[in-house]
């Protein structure tokens, strides 16, 4: 399902008139003035626990959520990108926004504020609806970086927390290398508020550790202030006042401790004692995240065959994605289905599933009418940087010409590279994100 035309016919409306300004490099000028002129609605949220890093980031706050509505707790959540609909991205106490409730908040932003982005857009939006609706917890994802993200805005959230940092969007802000990074990433961090942080690089973590002391943020670290572990395949986080135990995580993936450890961090500095820890274990086992090592259900897509769709798209996720791959694939011939955007590191990318993947099908990025991050590269020329690897790489003609063509080549698919590509691939095989 597409977004509403309702919808769509406000969103173009900022799509058309950033005046250039498309990066999140610019900061966040912009945005506070707009937010001045709607009142401000940063600053009338329920207690926010505000989400950066490269990779986890939604997983992490969707076990947040889980654990906050299996309390029976209201949640706000603002993330990005979305799969299928915009309004994915907005969830007002615990509900996807509604098409008129977003289009009717978009055009009273487009009317009283000028020439924001359309993330800005979506962000303000989120903030306006969140202020006007009681709740009783609000998570909100970065879109990228930290610093100059237009959600950093919010004076005093309750919590902040970093997940595991890689390389990406280097192009986009000017930086390079991990430290430049994380210390982008960094930049969310407030006075006295817990900074939630997850297992990083030696030097990712050496910059966290000293922005945090420049900030006065109170920093802790996972392996040092709480431990989150398997145990078969039960998982178990622990700190020293609080343990909790799930037999399973509803998100599939080992790496997924990781993401939940960072969850059950946050929700213990957030101090709410409705989130017990029979809450949280059964919000581990409830959370729900669609794209993330989703398999597909039989349907026109995936026929009765054996395809997955994995958002990851820069080489932290690929890498984390390949181990999965290369862990539960037994015997079976496994083909990856690939489109990208020309912004990411493909070569990087393509290096980390080449030694998982026995063929490789490349496609064009579905269009999509939000799409954030540039245009896709073109996959003849991704093509050949797999061929100069060694592998085995044909080019079809679109998403379904190469599922079929992968189909017919392994017993196990991976469509990956791309949030907007898993989201073509649900929408192609009739499964929908509630």
């Amino acid at each position: 399902m597409a977004d509403s035309p309702m919808v769509s016919a406000e969103l173009a409306r900022f799509r058309d008139n950033s005046a250039g300004r498309v990066s999140p490099a610019w900061g966040t000028a912009q945005i506070r003035k707009a937010l001045v002129a709607l009142g401000d609605p940063q600053d009338r949220l329920p207690p926010a626990i505000h989400l950066t890093g490269t990779n986890g980031k939604g997983s992490t706050g969707a076990f947040i959520r889980a654990m906050a509505e299996a309390a029976g707790l209201k949640v706000h959540v603002f993330t990005s990108p979305h799969l299928i609909r915009v309004n994915e991205r907005i969830r007002v106490a615990s509900r996807l926004v509604e098409d008129e409730a977003l289009a009717d908040v978009l055009e009273d932003i487009w009317r009283r504020t000028d020439a924001l982005t359309y993330f800005e857009a979506l962000t303000a939006a989120a903030f306006c609806l969140f202020a006007d609706t009681p709740a009783d917890l609000a998570i909100i994802e970065v879109g990228a970086g930290g610093a100059t993200d237009a959600t950093n805005v919010m004076n005093r959230p309750a919590a902040c927390v970093v997940t595991p940092i890689s390389r990406d969007h280097e192009s986009m802000f000017g930086v390079s290398g991990v430290a430049a990074i994380a210390r982008l990433k960094a930049g969310i961090f407030r006075e006295g508020t817990p900074a939630i942080v997850a297992e990083q690089p030696r030097l990712a973590l050496a910059v966290l550790r000293e922005e945090a002391r420049t900030a006065a943020a109170t920093m802790l670290y996972a392996g040092e202030d709480w431990n989150a572990a398997w145990d078969g395949d039960a998982f178990v986080y622990a700190s020293d006042k609080v343990k909790v135990r799930a037999p399973w995580l509803g998100l599939p993936g080992r790496h997924q401790s990781h993401n939940a450890g960072s969850a059950c961090a946050a929700v213990e500095a957030l101090g709410n004692r409705r989130i017990t820890p029979d809450a949280m274990a059964a919000g581990l086992r409830e959370a729900v995240w669609p794209g993330r090592l989703q398999q597909l259900k039989p349907g026109p897509l995936a026929g009765d065959g054996m395809v997955w769709v994995d958002a990851a798209h820069n080489p932290g996720g690929v890498a984390t994605l390949a181990s999965e791959i290369r862990e539960t694939r037994g015997e079976d011939s496994v083909a990856v289905v690939l489109a990208i955007q020309a912004a990411k590191d493909v070569e990087s990318v393509a290096g980390e599933l080449v030694g998982v993947a026995d063929a490789f099908f490349l496609c064009p990025l579905p269009d999509s009418g939000g799409q954030e991050g540039g245009p896709g590269a073109e996959p003849r020329h991704v093509a050949a940087i797999i061929a100069a690897m060694g592998a085995k790489a044909e080019v079809a003609e679109d998403l379904a010409a190469a599922v079929a063509a992968a189909r017919k080549s392994a017993e196990r698919v991976y469509v990956c590279g791309s949030v907007y590509l898993c989201g073509a691939a649900l929408a192609l095989n009739g499964e929908r994100v509630e």
